[in-house]
């Protein structure tokens, strides 16, 4: 019965060696005009959150950018600091052609 048992532990021992949340890379891979536009979201998210007053974030790339030039997507946590707190905000980016992209914060 051993034997079954490390077989069924695998799985569990596999996700927790794969965190998707552990950084890749510091800094962010959006240029400035796509920080101003998800730095918007962003400090609404954390608004509701509770914080009206964010103060810094420090960005993170959790996913480096895959795919091809044009279509490439990435993930992102922007950890906004603010009223005492820190808030991590995931965000996933998206090209939508090649001089534009979207993004949304990861549920």
């Amino acid at each position: 019965m051993r034997p079954y048992a490390l077989l069924l532990l695998y799985p569990l021992m596999w996700q927790a060696e794969a965190s998707p949340n552990e950084p890749v890379q510091e800094g962010t891979l959006a240029n400035q005009q796509l920080i101003r536009d998800a730095m918007v979201g962003v400090a609404g998210w954390v608004a509701t959150k509770g914080c009206d007053a964010p103060e810094r974030f420090v960005p993170v790339v959790l996913q480096r950018p895959e795919g091809e030039p044009g279509s490439r997507y990435w993930q992102e946590r922007w950890t906004v600091t603010g009223c005492g707190n820190d808030y991590p905000v995931v965000i996933d980016f998206r090209e939508t052609g090649m001089q534009s992209a979207m993004w949304t914060i990861a549920p």
